[in-house]
């Protein structure tokens, strides 16, 4: 989402929504497809890979031939992902907040865009060569596709769907958090512009206190629902991580 956001020409929420129904369309409509024509194919009997169950012919052929392609290419375009993320997860440090006289912590406004650091060609090829390697080791090791998705959807999907986006909401709706206060000062120009003008100050006011009022518990309940998103998406990956480590990967 973060790449479509920034090459995009229009990237309005409308845009780019979209752009998402009509990438997961495409897509969901080749699995369905896919998988429709693999159970008329053989029933119950289609394995992990659907392509090993057709005999040698043409087709067959020229369907790994696509497989051996499309991995050969989109391989690629997994690792720079990859090596991008793991280089800012081994930079990261935690900032110091500065606190006032009394102990709590001083707002100060968000630090100016510092100029990326380039990644250097050691720390580039040590990355490449230790990812390479894992994947190389990791599809050496295992034979069924089934296992390594197992694992693959009992972290990653959990910790997409409902692990990262609870943590980041809670982290951004904290009250120290300077992107906090840039958010709400941002929501309180909004609203006074569509309110602007006009008389009725003393009611105007009656209102806009009720609404500041139900503003703070509504952001309170979703910091409080974002944490809950958080622990049960920690508990879904638990589960099925001793379910497939017992029953999926033990058979």
């Amino acid at each position: 989402m973060f790449s479509i956001l920034n090459e995009i020409g229009n990237n309005s929420h409308f845009r780019t929504t979209a752009v998402v129904i009509a990438s997961i369309g495409v897509s969901g409509f080749i699995y369905i497809l896919v998988a429709i024509t693999g159970y008329l194919s053989f029933g119950n009997t289609v394995s992990d890979n659907i392509v090993a169950n057709y005999g040698p012919s043409l087709t067959s052929t020229i369907g790994k031939a696509a497989i051996v392609i499309l991995v050969m290419f989109s391989y690629p375009l997994q690792v720079h992902p990859c090596r991008a993320s793991i280089d800012a997860v081994s930079r990261w440090r935690p900032n110091r907040r500065r606190s006032n006289d009394n102990g709590s912590p001083a707002f100060s406004p968000p630090p100016k865009a510092a100029r990326p650091d380039n990644m250097g060609e050691v720390r580039f090829a040590t990355i490449t060569a230790a990812i390479l390697v894992a994947s190389y080791i990791i599809a050496m090791t295992v034979s069924s596709l089934s296992k390594v998705l197992a694992y693959v959807g009992s972290t990653g999907s959990t910790s997409i769907s409902f692990i990262l986006p609870g943590l980041f909401y809670y982290k951004i709706s904290s009250p120290d958090s300077s992107l906090h206060q840039r958010l709400l000062k941002e929501d309180d120009d909004e609203e006074s512009e569509e309110d602007g003008g006009g008389g009725g100050q003393e009611e105007h006011g009656l209102l806009g206190g009720r609404g500041l009022k139900s503003g703070v518990g509504r952001r309170r309940l979703v910091r409080k629902l974002s944490l809950a998103l958080a622990i049960y998406g920690m508990v879904v990956m638990v589960v099925c991580l001793v379910t497939n480590t017992l029953f999926v990967v033990a058979h």
